[in-house]
């Protein structure tokens, strides 16, 4: 099994900071649910965002996603739903 860091996104592509984080959260939320080691570059700081991101711009439902946010996603300051994976 390979276990390459992606490349960084950041400053290449337009949202390349969420992409950066957002591929941290779901690599690291799948090695939990399939009990795999998570992989280290997930770990990188630069990985997280460094201001909170929300899967919506309704504010009404910003307060939803952090409460159903997984772990993976809030420790990146990203914030989406509970079922935000159930269609990878």
């Amino acid at each position: 099994m390979l276990n390459r860091e992606p490349k960084l996104l950041a400053g290449r592509i337009r949202n390349g900071d969420v992409t950066d984080a957002s591929l941290a959260a779901t690599a690291e939320y799948l090695a939990w649910k399939f009990r795999l080691i998570n992989p280290e570059w997930t770990q990188d700081s630069r990985r997280v965002m460094k201001e909170p991101w929300f899967a919506t711009d309704i504010e009404g439902l910003k307060i939803l996603l952090v409460m159903e946010s997984p772990a993976a996603f809030r420790r990146r300051n990203l914030f989406v739903s509970e079922n935000a994976l159930s269609r990878a």
